[in-house]
């Protein structure tokens, strides 16, 4: 399990990814892969570690309020430009993400 507390499952959800504080900073992203405690995510802009976030799934029935543990910067395989994916630790959280992602 490579050093993590739970497995994770390789899913794709589309989900809306925010700041919660003032100014809100909001932008859809997608998961790359899920467990009970957290997920990765792919996104558009950087977020800073330790930040915190809420993560709402696009049918709007799963939400989590999480903290962001790392963001690296990858290279987009389709177009020019760089994306990011942020690590989330899962702080409180409704429904089961690992059977809806």
């Amino acid at each position: 399990m490579d050093g993590r507390k739970e497995k994770r499952i390789s899913r794709t959800l589309r989900v809306l990814l925010s700041s919660g504080g003032q100014p809100v900073v909001a932008e859809y992203a997608s998961t790359e892969n899920v467990s009970s405690s957290g997920a990765r995510v792919r996104t558009d802009r950087p977020w800073r570690p330790d930040s915190r976030v809420v993560i709402k799934s696009s049918q709007g029935d799963l939400w989590a309020r999480a903290r962001v543990v790392y963001c690296q910067t990858v290279q987009s395989k389709t177009l020019q430009s760089r994306m990011f994916v942020l690590g989330l630790e899962f702080l409180a959280l409704t429904g089961d993400w690992m059977l809806r992602a």
